[in-house]
């Protein structure tokens, strides 16, 4: 009777390990894209995807403005019984999410490819990624902190430089490798009113690079005037631009 009981515990726990090892072996296989139709998919997912980034990936406007608010989709008069939170909201604290789904606005506006690799790391608003090219020229700025003996001798290097740009033999989405982060690029950004002035708030501070704390300055005061009747106010950092020690002491550590 126990040699029985024995057995039949023997061929039970093969049973399980065979088991066991048939779903890891599938699992695998479809973690792999190896699975039953998954290999088809994933090649449909990835001709997909190829599309669209062909086509619609890079943002270009060659009639792009300076600086303007594009579409204001925010439904104000909702906003006005959340007024009260709206005027009372403490520094360096967010609007609360909720008021997200009363819209969406849209800035567009140029600015330099440098200053864009920073307002980029905002992920709750959306953005394009804009196409480098010199059509919108040099970003001011940049020249205007150089002595005039230097100012003058980097016209002249970006002057020879668009030249030899203009004579490679390449496609568009090539070339904008060769061409310097200085230029101004056109930019789009659309995002819910907690989203947009995070940033602006986040993104105005005298320790943001000049050329992108001037556009978060500029949303701020639309805000404003757009928000004034529901309270919002926009907690600005007041200090002039200048250089800062303190900006070599930034880091990401726990506190």
């Amino acid at each position: 009777m126990q040699n029985k009981r024995n057995l039949y515990i023997a061929l039970g726990l093969a049973g399980l390990a065979i088991i066991i090892l048939v779903v890891g072996l599938t699992y695998k296989n479809w973690g792999n894209g190896t699975g039953p139709g998954e290999e088809a998919k994933f090649e449909k997912t990835e001709a997909y995807n190829k599309n669209w980034m062909q086509e619609y990936y890079y943002y270009e406007n060659k009639n792009s403005k300076d600086f303007g608010l594009t579409r204001n989709g925010i439904d104000i008069k909702s906003l006005e019984k959340f007024k009260k939170f709206i005027q009372k909201r403490p520094v360096k604290t967010e609007l609360p999410k909720e008021l997200k789904e009363y819209g969406d606005l849209q800035f567009e506006f140029l600015l330099d490819f440098g200053s864009f690799r920073d307002i980029q790391r905002h992920r709750a608003i959306t953005q394009r990624m804009p196409l480098v090219t010199e059509i919108h020229g040099f970003e001011d700025w940049y020249l205007s902190e150089l002595p005039p003996d230097l100012m003058k001798e980097a016209k002249k290097l970006l002057r020879g430089q668009r030249s030899k740009t203009a004579k490679l033999k390449l496609d568009k989405y090539q070339k904008q490798y060769y061409i310097p982060m200085g230029y101004k690029l056109a930019n789009k950004i659309s995002g819910s009113l907690p989203s947009i002035l995070y940033m602006c708030e986040l993104r105005s501070t005298r320790f943001v690079h000049p050329t992108l704390r001037r556009r978060a300055i500029q949303i701020a005061k639309i805000l404003e005037q757009k928000f004034k009747r529901v309270g919002l106010v926009v907690h600005l950092d007041k200090e002039p631009d200048r250089f800062d020690v303190k900006r070599g002491e930034h880091d990401i550590v726990m506190k």
